[in-house]
């Protein structure tokens, strides 16, 4: 459990007000099984949730602690690593955003280890993840409790209005957009350590929000956005993951070849070129390999936008039917991008569907010439054995020749 304490519940609410926080433990638990794990992988987040109890002997109170970006967490400037909840918890804390974070009880001029910071700063985007989603799911059932009769009883806090329908419904949606934002950020933040230090990689990369998909042509959301539009978020293109493997496994491999398709992904992660034949004589070009890949992501854009399920229905329809006509163009395009660089593409195009294709189509034009020549030759022997019999039967009756003498 990441929450386990009032203060951490007003942290992330500060209008939130209960008195015993284990009773809402219980969907605490439900959100951390069903939206928190899957995110993290299981080694991830069992390590996390003993860090956590760590964490709080060590500090008695992470949610005071103002973590600060360190020479450890300057990974990748372009990623925003801020928590949202930095400042919020420095105004309870009564201190200025920016002054030093505080320090474990009883030594109070050592500073806390960045390891510890990039921990407790990880955990801190998981409370806000499970506690948004909790309130989004569980609003409705936190407004009603039942009497031992079986009677329904509306609860409201003495000194406030009781909460209307407009007004719950309006909470539930702040909660389910401050959760989504919260996801966004917690792999923006995993992200940009798998990129820097590397703290929380090895547990993370068995989860299948991992940020890194080497076996797809699209390894990261930013390649994903490149093609398809996304609006830059992490979450959108973990649940396009499966999409873009179904996508990339029907419709592009047995068109392209599984060994092209690892060529490709072996030059998108590594920049690793294709071999060259020990037969050919045509130098593999970067600039075709490059191309090629272009194209082919193209095509698997428009197949993986064949496939969405979010959008509006009266437009659904049209706009599948349309996306998966410009991904039969595309992949048609780059098929014949192929067929028309075979050479170039080195030994990754050997053996591949077009470049059998290609080979038998070029051995049945060979034996077609064979067979004319053949033809033609045949035709002008049987053209010489007519004239030679027209020779010696033409002579007139009355010759005789010397054999006959």
């Amino acid at each position: 459990m990441f929450i386990t304490t009032q203060n951490e519940i007003e942290s992330l609410m500060p209008t939130a007000r209960w008195a015993e926080p284990r009773k809402l433990f219980g969907y605490l638990e439900e959100e951390e099984r069903v939206a928190l794990e899957p995110l993290l992988g299981t080694p991830l987040y069992q390590w996390l949730c003993e860090e956590y109890e760590r964490l709080k002997d060590t500090y008695v109170d992470i949610t005071s602690t103002t973590i600060k970006p360190t020479h450890k967490a300057k990974t990748d400037p372009a990623l925003p690593y801020a928590d949202v909840t930095e400042t919020l918890d420095a105004i309870q804390a009564g201190m200025h955003p920016y002054q030093t974070p505080c320090v474990p009880a009883g030594d109070e001029e050592d500073e806390v280890p960045a390891e510890d910071m990039m921990t407790i700063r990880l955990i801190r985007i998981c409370q806000q993840i499970e506690f948004y989603k909790m309130l989004s799911h569980k609003a409705g059932l936190l407004t009603v409790s039942f009497n031992e009769g079986g009677g329904a009883n509306r609860v409201f806090a003495d000194g406030y209005e009781p909460a209307d329908t407009k007004e719950i419904d309006r909470m539930t949606k702040d909660a389910f957009m401050s959760a989504g934002r919260s996801i966004d950020s917690l792999l923006l933040f995993l992200e940009a350590d798998a990129k820097g230090d590397k703290l929380f990689t090895g547990l993370w990369s068995e989860a299948d929000a991992f940020y890194l998909h080497k076996d797809l042509l699209f390894q990261t959301a930013r390649v994903l956005q490149q093609f398809l539009d996304i609006n830059n978020e992490r979450w959108a293109y973990v649940k396009l993951v499966r999409d873009i493997r179904f996508s990339q496994d029907t419709y592009l491999e047995p068109r392209v070849g599984d060994h092209l398709i690892a060529a490709m992904l072996s030059y998108a992660n590594d920049g690793t070129l294709p071999g060259k034949p020990e037969d050919s004589e045509v130098d593999v070009s970067e600039d075709v390999v490059k191309t090629l890949l272009k194209k082919l992501r193209t095509a698997l854009a428009f197949y993986v936008e064949a496939r969405r399920v979010d959008l509006l229905p009266s437009k659904e329809k049209l706009a599948r039917r349309d996306s998966m006509t410009d991904a039969k163009q595309a992949m048609a395009m780059a098929c014949a991008y192929i067929e028309e660089n075979l050479d170039a593409l080195g030994d990754a195009a050997v053996g591949t569907p077009i470049y059998n294709a290609v080979r038998e189509k070029e051995a049945q034009a060979q034996r077609d010439r064979e067979h004319r020549e053949e033809a033609e030759c045949r035709r002008r022997r049987e053209a010489c054995e007519t004239s030679r019999r027209k020779l010696f039967t033409a002579f007139p009756h009355t010759h005789v020749t010397p054999e006959h003498k």
